[in-house]
């Protein structure tokens, strides 16, 4: 009897055909499994380095020293490190670094301390950093797209009682600058490099640039100032800095008030950071609010 010799061949491809698809389909299955698994570990990883450098930041703001933790039980760790308190007071004839805050969004706040918030307020000895100038340096945000406007509010002591004296800026530019009724500054057209930031407007308050009536020398008794933004879609940086190279000793600086932390947590091949800055009793946000209540306010 002879053998379908033809029918057996085709048997054998239709076997080869099935065996490599199911091949292909096996590949597939451990290949996502391999993927899966990667992707969890990678995760898990992710998770513990951001843990181990939230233990870092809490270490260092604890002990206001540089420092380094270690979890054998997970296998991760962290390297912070802390500054001293900023801006730092500079030898005379030198400019104090301007103090930058890290970028914030619309209808939040920057407070900067003017007056030594660890003096007896609203004294200030000779002893104590308070800045007396007449002007000072503002610089905020980074986009000429989305354009920020800014409001200031500067409180002083006039010898009685608290004062404050309120700036409303936007840049000159900007498509609702005609119906805000807001001050217009011309110095927005960016490119004001300090230290960590490249600004979009700069402003020296009290040189009677914008506004005169408002913007006159600078009172004595400076307290602290408020900038909130207004306007913006996204978050951007605001600094201030004093305007000249100090020559009056601690009367031309601004008192050093804030720290910046930084943790690197790790875990496997993963890395995450966190960065922390700190200011030195931060009036709470209501505190704006206050100043235009004619009662007490009752939290």
């Amino acid at each position: 009897m002879k053998k379908d010799l033809k029918n057996s061949g085709q048997a054998v491809l239709v076997l080869i055909l099935i065996m490599s698809v199911a091949l292909a389909m096996g590949v597939s299955v451990v290949q996502k499994s391999l993927v899966d698994l990667s992707t969890a570990t990678r995760v898990e990883q992710s998770g513990r380095a951001f843990s181990a450098a939230e233990a870092g930041i809490e270490k260092v703001l604890k002990e206001n020293a540089n420092a380094s933790v270690n979890f054998t039980e997970n296998q991760s760790s962290a390297i912070a490190e802390i500054t001293g308190l900023l801006p730092y007071v500079v030898p005379t004839g030198t400019r104090q670094s301007p103090l930058e805050y890290p970028s914030f969004a619309k209808e939040e706040f920057a407070h900067i301390w003017l007056a030594d918030p660890a003096a007896n307020l609203p004294t200030c000895t000779s002893s104590d950093i308070c800045y007396k100038q007449t002007t000072l340096d503002i610089y905020w945000g980074n986009s000429s797209e989305d354009q920020a406007a800014l409001e200031i509010s500067l409180i002083y002591y006039n010898g009685t009682s608290y004062q404050a004296r309120r700036w409303f800026l936007d840049h000159s530019t900007a498509s609702r600058a005609s119906v805000t009724g807001f001050d217009l500054v011309p110095t927005c057209s960016g490119g004001y490099v300090l230290l960590n930031a490249t600004y979009q407007c700069f402003m020296r308050l009290g040189d009677g640039s914008v506004n005169a009536s408002k913007n006159g020398s600078l009172p004595s008794g400076l307290m602290l100032l408020r900038a909130r933004f207004l306007y913006n879609n996204t978050s951007q940086p605001f600094a201030v800095q004093a305007p000249t190279t100090a020559t009056c000793g601690n009367d031309c600086s601004i008192p050093p008030q804030a720290r910046t932390a930084v943790s690197t947590g790790s875990s496997g091949q993963t890395k995450r950071q966190l960065q922390v800055f700190e200011i030195n009793k931060v009036v709470p946000y209501y505190f704006d609010f206050a100043l235009f209540s004619a009662g007490a306010i009752n939290k």
